[in-house]
């Protein structure tokens, strides 16, 4: 095949990675998210310490998460990584707003 500077096109670049933490408590998830890039922290649990971080207020609902999440997609911001934590405490916010939806809660 013979090479021409018009067959040169871009490749797609990296996409950002989506990574889980698991451990037990106290182990330093939160800590190690912290030292992410300009992290925003969406917490749906009390259980940032004594952490200075950037932080919506507690999420106590559902419509909190997605509230936060679309400020974070619709507002100018500087924040480079989304931290949920955790998600041991979103799943019950799921299920409830799931069956309210559904008429059985």
């Amino acid at each position: 095949m013979a090479s021409s500077l018009q067959s040169i096109s871009k490749t797609k670049g990296m996409q950002a990675p989506r990574i889980l933490i698991y451990g037990t408590h106290g182990i330093g998830k939160t800590t190690f998210a912290a030292n992410a890039p300009n992290p925003i922290f969406l917490f749906t649990e009390d259980g940032a310490g004594q952490l200075a971080l950037d932080s919506f207020p507690l999420l106590k609902t559902y419509e909190d998460v997605i509230s936060a999440l679309n400020a974070l997609i619709n507002e100018e911001h500087d924040f480079k990584t989304v931290v949920l934590d955790s998600l041991d405490h979103l799943e019950p916010l799921v299920w409830e707003h799931t069956a309210t939806k559904a008429g059985k809660a």
